[in-house]
């Protein structure tokens, strides 16, 4: 019994060795989005899956085997027989023979099948006999490594101290990102995948638009109105706000629950039946901390066959992507305000591909709903409409191509180059219609651009940022600069569509806290008309933290 209870402990420590530096609860106490009368309020799950308190958990990482004694592996297994991290784990394979055994053995080896994928040869599963499991695990041909079922969500609404001094969209996204009025043909013959709490169909802004609807979730109540915005500001139509690809046909797959949870296994078997029924784009506004095998599996099938895939980085402000974002073949998405300036809310860092307005939008919410929706959520639906458009507007290119016309059309935000805040910049959907119209001049002040490197104390360099966003050279610009009663000019030339050129100033140890200091920049195009003379002045307050 003792050498049983001791090959079962072992088998365990293998399992958590695989789940190790990652949280297991990574859903548990985290905000997400429910409905109260007409109000969006934050809400905390607590489910039945609540974490238990572990005597093995809580254990010294120094402690050995040798010092664990019988009783104590006893008490252990206790608690593990009835963890929830055993009732929710996945297991991938390395052929569907395998699999198939695995399947047909499952009940004698103490294992409950939960679900299956065959496209990602995948087993969803939970351990009913520990002693057993443990046994059958101890003594696969094959070393196997399961892995808990990792929880995914709705990004957190944005805290309200992160939304002061952003500004809000309202109704004026579509224009400030350049989107012509005549596009009730954009997205025909492209479907896109909204996979997320489901979409309320009779929306009246959603009247008209071809839809599937797939449910993965099969249980609980349903609260659509998350999925009802994402699915407005891809395709809205005129009844209220217009949306950015309105020809599209919609596959709506339900995989979140009514509080906005769900699971890696369930997201994964989403995008599987979303490939498999044509969707160009998946649009996945939820994340989760957990770096899942079998959503980075169905992440790839979706690569290899022809599908794009987008997703939220996530609202918590650190500095830290959320999965799915953070794979490799997702194009991770960011928010901006009107301002163009990176949320405060959004995460930042490694997986972050580009920015779409996320503050305040105005979008289609369930039961006729209208809401002003925050959030790395709401900049996801904009990437996958634009997406969406440009597949149907360039039918020859291919998804590379289309992907890279939304980058190298991007505006530049506050920081040179592509960086960990918006990575390539900010959607400019007007520049990629008119990439190909000769002759047209905009020059655009893009932001203030403070190193971090630099902020040390005593005189802080910075640097004001102009970009090019027409199709034609720019020569002769004037550029005004003041702040602190100084008003310094710069002359710049030989700017190529595209580029931007920056110029440094310095502000002295004295303006950081306090109301910080107002800098206001102006660019003069000499000799030309500017198509866009409102991204021709920006004003800045600038606060420098204090040390």
């Amino acid at each position: 019994m003792d050498s049983m209870m001791n090959r079962t402990l072992i088998w365990l420590i293998l399992l958590l060795l695989v789940m190790i530096g990652v949280k297991f609860w990574d859903y548990s106490g985290v905000e997400s989005s429910s409905i109260v009368g007409d109000k969006l309020t934050p809400s905390t799950p607590n489910g039945p899956e609540s974490p238990i308190n572990s005597k093995f958990l809580s254990q010294s990482p120094s402690q050995s085997m040798d010092e664990i004694s019988v009783s104590e592996d006893r008490s252990h297994l206790w608690d593990y027989a009835h963890s929830p991290i055993l009732k929710d784990l996945t297991l991938g394979f390395s052929s569907f023979q395998k699999m198939q055994s695995f399947l047909d053995n499952a009940p004698m080896n103490g294992i409950k099948i939960k679900g299956r994928s065959d496209a990602l040869l995948t087993v969803r599963f939970a351990v009913k006999d520990l002693p057993t499991a443990s046994r059958f695990f101890d003594n696969a041909e094959d070393r196997v490594e399961p892995q808990f079922n990792y929880r995914l969500l709705t990004p957190a609404l944005p805290r309200a101290e992160f939304l002061e001094g952003e500004k809000s969209f309202g109704a004026g996204a579509n224009v400030w990102l350049g989107i012509s009025d005549e596009r009730q043909d954009w997205g025909r013959g492209v479907k896109v995948a909204v996979l997320d709490s489901g979409v309320d169909r009779t929306h009246s802004n959603l009247a008209g638009i071809a839809m599937e609807e797939i449910d993965l979730v099969r249980s609980g109540d349903s609260s659509k109105g998350h999925g009802t915005a994402v699915a407005s500001i891809i395709a809205g139509n005129e009844s209220g706000q217009l949306g950015l690809a309105p020809a599209v046909s919609l596959l709506s797959i339900r995989v979140l629950n009514s509080a906005g949870e769900g699971d890696s296994f369930t997201v994964a078997e989403g995008i599987v039946q979303a490939v498999d029924r044509g969707a160009k784009v998946i649009n996945l506004s939820l994340g989760g901390t957990g770096e899942s095998k079998v959503l980075k599996n169905a992440v790839d099938y979706a690569h290899r066959n022809g599908a794009l895939v987008v997703a939220a980085v996530g609202n918590e402000g650190v500095g830290e992507v959320s999965y799915p974002a953070k794979f490799d073949h997702v194009i991770g998405v960011t928010s901006v305000d009107a301002n163009g300036r990176q949320s405060s809310f959004a995460n930042y860092g490694e997986g972050v591909d580009i920015a779409a307005p996320g503050v305040g939008v105005f979008a289609a919410w369930e039961d006729e709903g209208l809401v002003a929706f925050s959030g790395t959520s709401t900049a996801t639906a904009f990437i996958s409409g634009a997406l969406a458009a440009e597949i149907s507007k360039n039918p020859g290119l291919s998804n590379a191509e289309v992907v890279d016309l939304l980058y190298n059309f991007a505006n530049e935000s506050e920081k040179p180059g592509i960086d960990k805040f918006t990575g390539n910049g900010i959607l400019n959907v007007g520049r990629i219609d008119n990439r190909n119209v000769p002759n047209l001049h905009d020059a655009a002040i893009v932001g203030y651009y403070f190193d971090p490197e630099h902020l040390k104390g005593g005189t802080t360099p910075f640097e004001v940022l102009v970009q090019n966003q027409g199709t034609s050279r720019l020569d002769n610009l004037s550029l005004q600069v003041e702040y602190r009663g100084v008003v310094r000019h710069f002359f710049l030339n030989n700017l190529t569509p595209g580029d931007t050129r920056s110029e440094k100033l310095f502000l002295d140890g004295s303006v950081r806290g306090g109301d910080g200091v107002r800098i206001s920049s102006k660019i003069f195009l000499n000799g030309v008309r500017d198509i866009k003379p409102e991204n021709n002045n920006r004003v800045s307050t600038i606060s420098l933290p204090s040390l």
